[in-house]
This record gives structure tokens, sequence and C-alpha cells, in this order.
């Protein structure tokens, strides 16, 4: 008798990889000229640019007037000329919505008229939304901070424009309106209709089989919205209440909670079918919104609230008319970003392991994180080359008039952007091992004039140029210490006064005068001259004197200041106003102002219903600085952006011109009505639908020669659809006949229907959007092909889309265009587990994976018989094991013996 042989020991579970937390500037740039799309901000030296020359009221940490400020304004009369008002502020990390306030109209300030003058009457925002989000790094560090979007718009205020979309985190109901005029059929037997039963049809699915009809005047509730031939449609989660009428006279409507219910959202009859309803209770109060479950599965932990993601809308510039200067229609936002005193040990821990592990690619590989360098730093002192016409490189004949002043920070992809910025070195000495390349860089010299010139980026002789890591947060410098309770930047609030009132006393503005807070931050900024002028210098920030460009703002950017909220403890500011009339008169102003701050303060009823919810000392974050450190190196801020026809031909290099425009419109189409949101997804969906079509050149099997056991349902289209299950499933989503005639069939082998049945398979069949967005291209071709045929073919389409669209900084399990088993939900499957270790195994024949590795294929083995093994070796009713025949295996062969036997040859070979 033989012993059974024991199961090889199966390779321990590979630790979670972590998950960049993606981020987007908080607006979008205004297209130049009335053809050009708005488009995404994608270099933070842009914002800084914009917001010195519009916006020097509003800079961090100091205003114009010597108070503390924590956050940025955007103002539509200043920054917002550049900006696309119409698509509002956006998120500018994935998170979730914990709090917010809606006015439903602007309070409003008044001041009666004296000496003769007119009243004022100024309306005021104090609307907002609070978006808590979760960074990690290293594998077990978190960091918990928070964004805040202050003075949004009103209710009332968005009937002025009524192109711009409300926030989607207001809660809110659709009613069926009087145009909505779906009648239940007459009875089979020969009842007829009450006339006055009219409403909106609610059907099983979108163009699906009616289950009732909601009377006008009902309200209800709607979660997904999806498009359907053009056509846009709203799953109801809530009926409220509302009973229907039955779709068929003298019949019934079927209660049951799992029946899909799925409305039209668009026009009939002469107006919309619904109209949006917002409740009075969620208007002019502080909402919090923890209550409300986050899934599982979402990346933002369990802490509740309203999932938001990086570029969402937030909402649009609300009115803030100042009262001082009685201005009038002045639209702004105020954004801030803070967090807890966690901060400080995050950035250490971080800095740590960049400095013990950085070069290592295998260490950024186990974390699933990219491995190169994101920022180009030039240090100060540093000389700044010149290009010869035979492509040397100078330091020129005065190397000290080309010695920067000011540090230098840059995005290397954003440098990359512009092929004239950017020259390789062919022969480095010596050679890191890593291509090596001189960028031209601006800067600016002691005496403040303007330079640019050329940094190599290995080993640079002119001074100090390193590529960094944006986990390292190079140059971010945390402070804190004492400050005046009233806010100023002044160690009291009487020197404040007099610096206000510009009263004659000696070293009014000097650094002596300065909290020891704001004494700190000047030191960082200012590290020449007397500190005569200290607190002017603060409050002109922005000042763009120096070459042109606000390098202050920039290294004021890098500061992480603890301070308290603005929006906490309003009676801090009476302390200001009884200072102040010390030394004037009373000003009616004064009280309006102290009435506006109190409504503005949400402070504590946040942290009353927010668990773990921080006091106001917290330390403030510019917004900016903090999404240009991070936007490359780990998100995606490319959303809902089109491919055009150019860079299609450059990922399908082999397909043909005529293929391209054939199916352009209808692959961008696609990719609106069935939420292919982010470009990672677009280009895992273009990658599958290139390899699976032959470049897009075959939308039909085997060209239709021969036959098949399943005709008529041969694949069709460019995701080849095949039996008459899948067609019969495509018709009734798409409301499309495919299914009557030969020539319904054949609408699958053309343009648009040949693109849009693959969406349909590739989203709604096997839903694999989540799949693309979390970057599983491993997952993603295990479902469509069901197996690893055409990996390579499928992998270097998608690496050619990664390269032509510009998105590695979106990619989440991508590493150096490698993706790692371990990584993938596949990981998690006994078949995918079983097919990855055939397809890497170099004992056998299975086409796809060129590069054969005993190593991969021993991964999927053991794992399979890890999963097996967790799973008890299922087997059917008659005692056989459950998975047999797989991948070409007799159609009763156990895989297990197959799995056990290859694992035991790749282990002593």
């Amino acid at each position: 008798m033989t012993s059974q042989p024991s199961s090889p020991q199966a390779p321990a579970p590979a630790p979670a990889k972590l998950k960049p937390l993606p981020f987007a500037f908080p607006f979008l740039r205004k297209g130049r000229g009335q053809s050009e799309a708005s488009a995404q901000f994608t270099d933070e030296r842009e914002i800084y640019r914009l917001l010195a020359k519009r916006e020097p009221s509003g800079s961090y940490l100091v205003s114009r007037k010597g108070m503390w400020h924590g956050g940025i304004h955007v103002t539509e009369a200043g920054a917002g000329q550049s900006l696309d008002l119409e698509a509002g502020l956006r998120c500018i990390a994935d998170g979730v919505v914990i709090a917010c306030r809606a006015n439903k109209t602007y309070p409003i300030s008044e001041i009666a008229a004296t000496d003769g003058g007119s009243p004022v009457q100024a309306p005021y925002s104090t609307g907002f939304a609070l978006v808590r989000h979760t960074m990690e790094f290293p594998r077990g560090t978190k960091l918990t901070f928070y964004s805040l979007y202050m003075h949004l718009m009103s209710w009332e205020d968005y009937a002025n424009f009524p192109q711009r979309k409300k926030p989607s985190y207001w809660s809110r109901e659709w009613r069926v309106t009087q145009h909505a005029q779906d009648k239940p059929s007459p009875g089979r037997n020969g009842q007829i209709p009450d006339p006055s039963q009219q409403g909106l049809r609610v059907r099983k699915a979108p163009n699906g089989a009616p289950i009732g009809i909601l009377p006008q005047g009902a309200s209800i509730r709607i979660g997904k919205r999806k498009k359907v031939r053009g056509r846009e449609w709203g799953e109801v989660t809530d009926l409220l209440g509302a009973s229907m009428y039955p779709p068929v006279t003298g019949g019934y409507v079927d209660p049951s909670p799992d029946v899909g219910r799925w409305v039209y959202l668009g026009q009939e009859n002469g107006g919309p079918m619904v109209e949006e309803v917002f409740p009075d209770s969620m208007f002019d109060r502080v909402i919090v919104t923890t209550d409300q479950t986050l899934s599982p599965s979402d990346s933002q932990g369990d802490g509740g609230g309203i999932p938001i993601k990086s570029g969402d809308l937030i909402g649009h510039l609300g009115r803030y008319d100042s009262l001082d200067q009685r201005t009038s229609g002045t639209r702004m936002a105020h954004i801030e970003v803070f967090c807890d005193d966690g901060i400080e040990s995050f950035i250490e821990q971080g800095r740590e392991w960049v400095g013990q592990h950085g070069p290592h690619k295998e260490d950024w590989a186990a974390l699933g994180l990219p491995s190169e360098p994101t920022m180009l730093r030039v240090a100060p002192g540093t000389v700044l080359y010149q290009r010869t016409q035979n492509n040397e490189f100078v330091p020129g004949t005065d190397p000290l008039s080309r010695k920067t002043d000011a540090v230098q920070v840059y995005s290397l992809a954003e440098l990359a952007r512009d092929p004239n910025r950017r020259i390789p070195e062919p022969h480095p000495n010596p050679d890191p091992g890593c291509p090596v390349n001189w960028w031209h860089v601006d800067g600016v010299i002691a005496q403040g004039q303007p330079i640019d010139g050329w940094v190599c980026d290995f080993n640079f002789a002119g001074g100090r140029v390193t590529r960094e890591f944006a986990q390292k947060w190079i140059d971010f410098e945390c402070l804190a210490d004492d400050h005046d309770p009233a806010h100023t930047i002044f160690a009291t609030t009487p020197k404040w006064v007099d610096y206000a009132r510009g009263a004659d006393v000696a070293d009014l503005a000097s650094r002596s005068n300065l909290s020891p807070l704001m004494l700190k931050v000047y030191d960082a900024l200012f590290t020449t001259g007397d500190g005569t002028q200290a607190a002017v210098e603060l409050c002109t920030l922005s000042q763009t004197e120096r070459g042109g460009y606000p390098w202050l703002m920039q290294a004021a950017s890098r500061l992480i200041v603890k301070h308290e909220s603005e929006w906490a403890n309003p009676a801090k500011w009476n302390q200001l106003i009884v200072e102040l009339e010390t030394k004037t008169e009373p000003n009616p102003q004064h009280e309006e102002e102290q009435k506006r701050i109190e409504k503005l303060a949400w402070w504590d009823e946040v942290k009353a219903g927010v668990p773990g919810f921080p006091g106001p000392e917290v330390f403030h974050v510019h917004p900016i600085g903090l999404v240009g450190n991070f936007l490359i190196s780990s998100g995606c801020s490319c959303k809902d952006q089109t491919i055009t026809a150019h860079n299609l031909k450059r990922i399908a290099i082999h397909t043909s011109n005529e293929a391209i425009e054939r199916y352009i419109e209808a692959l961008n189409q696609a990719f609106v009505d069935y939420h292919f949101d982010t470009c990672v997804a677009r280009a895992h969906f273009l990658a599958q639908i290139l390899h699976e079509s032959g470049g897009f050149s075959a939308t039909l099997e085997s060209n239709g020669k021969g036959v098949k056991s399943y005709d008529p349902w041969r694949g069709r289209g460019l995701i080849q659809i095949t039996f008459e299950e899948n067609y019969n499933s495509y018709k009734k989503y798409s409301g499309e006949d495919v299914t009557s005639n030969k020539a319904a069939m054949e609408k699958l082998e053309k343009s648009p229907h040949a693109l849009l049945s693959a969406a349909w398979y590739y989203a709604v069949r096997f839903p694999l959007i989540k799949a693309s967005d979390d970057d599983d291209f491993i997952w993603i071709t295990r479902v469509i092909n069901g197996a690893y045929t055409g990996y390579d073919d499928r992998l270097s389409y998608f690496n050619r889309a990664v390269d032509v669209l510009d998105i590695k900084g979106c990619l989440k399990l991508n590493v150096d265009g490698v993706y790692r088993f371990e990584d993938s939900k596949a990981y998690n499957e006994k078949r995918a587990s079983c097919a990855w270790g055939m397809w890497n195994d170099p004992g056998l024949t299975k086409s796809g994976i060129g590069k054969k590795s005993a190593a991969e294929a021993l991964k999927g083995y053991g794992r399979y018989l890890e999963l097996d093994d967790a799973a008890g070796k299922p087997v059917d009713k008659n005692g056989n094991p459950k998975d047999q025949g797989w991948y070409g295996l007799p159609a009763k062969k156990p895989v297990r013996p197959f799995v056990e036997k290859r694992w035991k040859v790749l282990s002593e070979s």
C-alpha cells in the first residue's frame, strides 16, 4: 500500500498592498478659447502664479491685514477669471463627507444708513463641506486629515445658474411631475384604465418590463443612474411611502424589494418626468453624516460618511459681500486642510522609511508602490548651466550670476510633459544604472532677477540637485508655538491694533512684535534682512517682485502650522473688537462682523457628532502644496477625459486609420454611458478590446467560417458576445433588437454596437469597472479570457496606453509595467490560481505568457492547493472532486493531483 503524498507547503499570503490616495487640485483651468474644454491643473506653480496675481488678500498663513489665515481664497473676480467656475470646486482627494451645511438662501448682514449714506445689505454664505481623508505610508502608519470648503453656493442661488450641478452629497428627492403621463394597460378581461391613474412607470430594468406606475406628485429617492442608448435612468432606492398603480388594469404591484426598480429621468410630453426636490430639513444647519454606513470595500475606513472621490464636485462659489469694502455681488470660497498632531510622527516615519528603503525597488514593490522618485529638487546655491549648440552643458563665463537663491521643487512628470525641458544624458559618469537627464528649470538670484538654465539629476557639479519621493514630504516643516488668541500675527492684540491703525509707534512692524509662532514662520521664510518690517513682509507673501514668481508663496506652502481654527470659539473675536474700539469709536460694522462669525462657526457641532474629530488647535496644511506633492505619485486627476483619434492610433499602432475613425465616437460615448470614469479604467478596457478584436479588425468569430454547435449565436463584437443567453441579455439591457434575425444579429458586428456590446459585457455582464479602477490587470484578463491567453499582448496594449495617455501616476498595482499575482483578486480564486500556475509553467505549452517562470507557476499552484484545503477539498454527490477537466485536462480528470504533480516537479527542478 502506498502512502498518499502530503500537501505541499503553500506560500504564506502576501501582505495587503497599500492603496495610494488619489489627489486632484480643487478647481479646473478655464479652456483657452471658445473651442477648448476646461482642463485639470497639473502644475502647482501655475496656481501660485494665479493666486499671487489675483488673490493677494486671501493668502495662506497671513492676510493682508495681519491676521492669521489657515487656507486660501478663490474669488469670481480674481482667480475665477482663469478658472472654470461652471465646473465648481472639486474634492482634493478620495475621502468621505462627514459634515456639511447648505444655505437655502444666504443670510444677510445689515447696517443702517449713516451720514446720509445708503444702508448696507450684504449677503454671505455659511455653507460648507468637510471631508475626512486617510492616507497610509509606510504600511501600518496612517494619517487622517480633513479638507474644508467654505462659503458654498446656496440652493436659491443655483436657480441663477441652471446649468450648474448641485453637490451629490446634498440630500434630495425626486418628484413625479405632470409631464409623466404613463397609464396602466387595459386589463386582460377588457377592464378600462382609470384615466386619473397617471404617472411614471417603474421598471425591472432600464427599458425593462413595468412593475408599477408612480402617481403624479409622488416623491422617491434615487441611487445609481445610468444611460442606455442615450436615455438616462435612475434606480429607485426608497419609495418614501408612495403607493404605485398596477401596470395592468385589474392587476397588482409586486411588493418584493428584490425586484429591480428603475425610472426614466428624461423628458416627455413637453417637460421633465421628474424634478429634483430638496427637503427643508437639509438647509441652514450643520448636518453630520457619519451615521451613513460605508461599504466594507471603501478605502477610507469604517467611520461612516458619504464617499467622495478626488475631482468630484464639492460645490460652487457662494456670495460673500464684504462689509468694510461695501462691495456687492462678491463670490468666493475658502479652501483649507487641517489635521491633528499625528502629522508630525507620520512625516517622520515616512522620511525614515524612504531613507532606509528608497533605493531598493523590491521594497517599494512589496508595498505595491512605484519605485521611482517623482520630484526634482534644486537647492539654493545651485548654478544653472547653459546649453551649447553642441548639446553640451557648461556653467558659463560668470557662474555666480547664475546661482539660484531659492528652493525649487518640480514634478518630474510635469517637467517631462514639455520635450524641450528634458535632454537625456547619453554617457553619465559614473553610470548610476538608471536614466539620467538634464532638465530646464527657472530660478531667481539673490538680487531678485529671474534666471533659467539646466541642471542634471545625477552627480551635478553645479550644486545639489536630487530626485525625491513624495512620501518624504520634501521641504515640509511643522511649526507650533504660542499665538495671539485673537488670531493676529502679533504677540498681543493691542500691538495689532497699533499696526492696523498705522499708529506712530517705533518698530511697529518689527519681528520683535510678532507672536512666538509667527516669529518661527517669519524666520523660516526670511533668512536675510534685519526684520524691521517683518509684519509687512508676512502680509505680502504673495508679492512677485523677485523675478515675477511668488517664491515666498511657494515656500509658505511647505509650512505646516499649528493654530486654533477660524471656525471654532467665535467669542475670541470679541477681544479683537474690544481692543480695537478702545482706540477708535464704536462701529456698527463690528457688531455685524461678530454676528457673521458666530453663524460661520461649526466646529463644536461637528466634534459633538464625529468620533475622533480633533480639538480646534490643529495643524494647517496648504491645500495646493499638499496636492502638488502627491498628485503625480498617487492619484488619478484625469477623470472624464476623452481619447482622441490621434492617441488611439498611438496605442493601437497596427490598426488602420479607417478603423480608428469608425470606433472613436462610440468609444468615448461608451466611456460616459458605462461609467468608465477614470483614465485607468479606460486604458484597461482599451487593452482588452484591442486584443480581443485583433486591433479592431475582427468582430465575427472565425470570420463567419465553419460551423459552430451554438450557431447562429457565434461571437460578435469587439469582445465577442457568444451564446443565445448573452444576446438576449444585451438586447434586454440596450433595448436594441439583436436576436430576431440575421440582420439584427449583425448589428453587433458594426459600430456602434460592436463597441457598445463590448462595454456592456465588460461593465455590466461581468462588472469589471471596480477592478479596472483598482488597476487589477490580472483579474480583468482572467474574467475576460477565462485564463491568461494573450496576456503579453494585452499587457503590451495597456502599457502603451499608460505612456500615450501619460497616466503612470494614476496606477495602483502596475509597478514598472509589471503586475504581481499576489496583489490581484485572482490570488483568492482557485481557478484563477491554477491557471496562473499552468500559464507560467515552463513544462507546459500554454500560450499567452511568453517568459515562463517556475517561481510564478509555484505561486499559482501553491495558492490553488491552499485554497482547496481551506474549502475542504469539495466533492460532488458521488464523492468525486468537483474540480475536474480544467484548461485542457481530460473532462473527468481531477485538477488537484495534476497540480500536486506539477508542484513536485517544479519544486525539485
